[in-house]
């Protein structure tokens, strides 16, 4: 067992109020993101960003919401772990 210390930000890792902690400080992302036209999911520390592009102006949005996110993270000082990172791409067009 570990010696009682004073904790001077931050939040003990494995608390039971840490998740939701988290989720209330990462939610203002998700309203940030509300204005690209993007559908936004939360789930304890990850997030999945996706939408329907089918013009360029999409796209664009599209690469802004990815901007956003990396600002906000920058802002917080945050790390986004490019490594899990992924993007999935579905088309109806035979090629």
């Amino acid at each position: 067992m570990s010696t009682i210390r004073d904790l001077s930000c931050g939040v003990i890792q494995g608390s039971g109020i840490g998740p939701l902690l988290f989720i209330t400080y990462i939610n203002e992302l998700a309203d940030l993101l509300s204005d690209y036209k993007v559908i936004v999911k939360l789930f304890a520390d990850d997030l999945k960003l996706y939408a329907e592009i089918s013009t360029d102006t999409y796209t664009t949005l599209f690469n802004d919401a990815l901007q956003c996110i990396n600002e906000w993270a920058n802002a917080w000082q945050l790390q986004i772990c490019i490594a899990k990172c992924c993007v999935l791409q579905l088309n109806t067009k035979c090629l």
